[in-house]
């Protein structure tokens, strides 16, 4: 997919106050983790690089979450909530089964009746697929605004794991919830817009999409807003994440004519921060452009790609004609691949 006419206008984030440090994780499991599983301390931070994650107040919505950064990234782009046209909910956590997600966000924006409103739903590259419907929309001319939202809350999730694990007594149980110890939460909103009203002529170059669905049973997350459980087989899914990863960037290189000394940042789906290295260093990527915020925010799920963009944006990072590369993964397993022009 290659666009001519689509500009990124705003991106903007929201984060939850209260901090859960790797540290306190490990002194609420302390008897598992150092008596009977055998864990060093400090076992958590060094296996993720994870210090510490953000996790919502109990009983708040992913709607309100996204509205919040909504709000800002509408604000800060002087658009005005009726000249959207479509809102896209794309988190991996729900409101509620229906209705949809962005329909709650539609509701408190207080959009158009003529913007419709719809979820997309697929694990840690949701975000990024909403991009990628919007970004058509646009192209094709049926729409010149698009909301793209997410709002990750990994609260309830620990919630639910930490008394099981402080009572778990097989060490493979702990090794299937690691990857849930990394999750953090955040909201993220992009405003897409036609080249031709843009104000900032950030560009969307293009994409590529892969999918390995005989992976799809190597991550799986089960529950409700109010009580989230996951099991991952780790060491599975990042082997094969990453080979899917390779091929992508094989045939995104190529869809775009690039090569690998093009972008000058990458922005990659953040799981751990052996990963991204491991990720950068397979695709023959400098790990000095790489952005990232695993360290003090954990995993934010489908918030992970673009609240590193909505930061960078922030902090005035990107110069005008640099390239962006938007590298995205998730369970399934899928993998999202995005190209921007500053």
């Amino acid at each position: 997919m290659r666009y001519s006419g689509v500009c990124l206008e705003s991106c903007h984030y929201s984060l939850p106050e209260k901090i859960v440090t790797s540290e306190a994780i490990e002194s609420e499991l302390e008897e598992n983790l150092y008596t009977i599983l055998g864990c060093p301390k400090g076992h958590l931070e060094a296996l993720t690089g994870i210090q510490e994650r953000r996790i919502w107040e109990p009983g708040t919505l992913p709607s309100t979450i996204a509205t919040e950064a909504a709000k800002k990234t509408l604000a800060a782009s002087g658009t005005r909530p009726e000249d959207i046209d479509v809102v896209i909910y794309t988190g991996v956590c729900r409101d509620q089964l229906e209705p949809s997600t962005a329909n709650l966000v539609h509701f408190n924006l207080g959009l158009s009746s003529t913007c419709f409103a719809f979820d997309i739903s697929n694990a840690c590259v949701g975000f990024l697929n909403g991009m990628l419907i919007a970004a058509n929309m646009i192209e094709i001319g049926q729409i010149k605004r698009a909301l793209v939202v997410t709002g990750e809350n990994a609260g309830p999730l620990y919630s639910s794991l930490l008394p099981k694990l402080a009572q778990a007594k097989d060490p493979l149980q702990f090794r299937k919830s690691l990857a849930s110890l990394t999750l953090g939460s955040a909201g993220v909103a992009m405003i897409l817009t036609k080249e031709d009203i843009s104000n900032t002529g950030h560009k969307l170059l293009g994409a590529v999409a892969l999918t390995d669905s005989a992976g799809h049973d190597l991550c799986k997350g089960y529950g409700d807003v109010n009580s989230l459980t996951m099991e991952t087989d780790t060491v599975n899914l990042m082997k094969r994440g990453l080979y899917l990863s390779q091929k992508s960037w094989e045939i995104f290189k190529k869809h775009l004519e690039w090569d690998n000394d093009t972008p000058d940042h990458v922005i990659t789906h953040q799981i751990s921060r052996n990963h991204q290295k491991k990720c950068l260093e397979l695709l023959g990527l400098s790990l000095e452009k790489g952005h990232s915020h695993i360290n003090f925010l954990g995993n934010t799920g489908s918030a992970a790609a673009p609240l590193s963009l909505a930061q960078g944006m922030e902090n005035s990072s990107f110069k005008k004609g640099e390239k962006i590369a938007l590298l995205g993964i998730g369970s399934g397993i899928n993998t999202m691949m995005m190209g921007l022009e500053w």
